[in-house]
């Protein structure tokens, strides 16, 4: 069989690639029917295919071998192939990281799919809290004073490469005058491939910083509780919605004050504050024979 008229490293998504490329060899060739494939895979149940493509199933590592194999994938589509498997396939989020750096490696990937300087940005809690920082007081060139700012402190190297990195992701924008400002008032979530590891790491880092804030802020300059209940499937949904509806609210507050003081209006109180909202069981579901006794 010819080698296949798409690319491998133009994917983030194992099963979107399948998908594409098995669609292309059936155009091709009437042969590569579903029930073809599923059998030179070895698979019985004819909706297999279906199953794994819809997400429903995941690959073995053998059936990664195979399909490999089927598509005439080279010794370096089938790392990069095996290397989506893994990651889409990981449970924790060490797992997630190896594969995210692993995926790193491949030069052939558009930086755009895999970008680690986005990367980079949530793996430390002092950039985005940088970002922030920015926009009560401008980048002027002084690392070692905007280290200083950072509770608790940084590096100047650490400050200005954190700088550095923001220009270079489009968050931060260089003036005439030299000054850096955020070029936006706040950073969304991403929706692409690199979203989640990115987001996970971006919340452990906040999670860890928060464990020192219970010992290291005074307690009148924080605000850090906990409570636990009991909520049943509705109950959890409709929290959870209040909690969201929270977080819009914290968000058009800051945006208000952004605008409120963006021109040095006196009485300036601004700090970067980092909120971590958590809601999760710590207790599994009673089933159906329970609840009957």
């Amino acid at each position: 069989m010819d080698h296949l008229p798409l690319r491998i490293f133009e994917y983030t998504d194992y099963r979107a690639f399948l998908k594409d490329a098995l669609q292309a060899l059936k155009e091709k060739d009437s042969k590569f029917s579903q029930r073809w494939v599923v059998q030179r895979l070895g698979v019985k149940s004819s909706g297999w295919l279906a199953d794994m493509l819809a997400g429903r199933r995941n690959l073995t590592r053998t059936q990664t071998a195979l399909f490999s194999g089927l598509l005439c994938l080279n010794a370096r589509e089938e790392l990069y192939f095996q290397t989506l498997v893994a990651y889409d396939l990981a449970k924790s989020l060490p797992e997630k990281n190896r594969c995210y750096e692993k995926l790193l490696t491949f030069h052939e990937v558009p930086k755009d799919l895999v970008d680690p300087d986005r990367f980079e940005y949530f793996s430390h809690w002092w950039i985005p809290a940088i970002r922030e920082y920015l926009l009560v007081e401008p980048y002027r060139g002084d690392a070692e004073k905007l280290a200083r700012k950072m509770r608790p402190p940084i590096s100047p190297a650490q400050a200005k490469a954190a700088v550095d990195l923001l220009e270079r992701l489009g968050m931060v924008k260089r003036y005439a005058s030299g000054e850096r400002r955020p070029s936006v008032e706040h950073v969304k979530k991403q929706s692409q491939f690199s979203a989640s590891v990115h987001y996970y790491r971006y919340l452990k880092t906040q999670m860890e910083l928060g464990l020192g804030a219970m010992e290291s802020i005074p307690k009148e300059e924080r605000d850090i509780s906990a409570v636990t209940l009991t909520l049943s499937e509705e109950g959890f949904a409709t929290l959870r919605e209040e909690l969201k509806e929270l977080r819009r609210k914290m968000v058009q507050l800051s945006e208000n004050e952004n605008r409120k003081f963006w021109h040095g209006v006196d009485g300036d109180s601004r700090r970067v504050y980092q909120a971590v909202l958590q809601l999760f069981p710590v207790s599994t579901m009673r089933n159906a024979k329970e609840a009957k006794q």
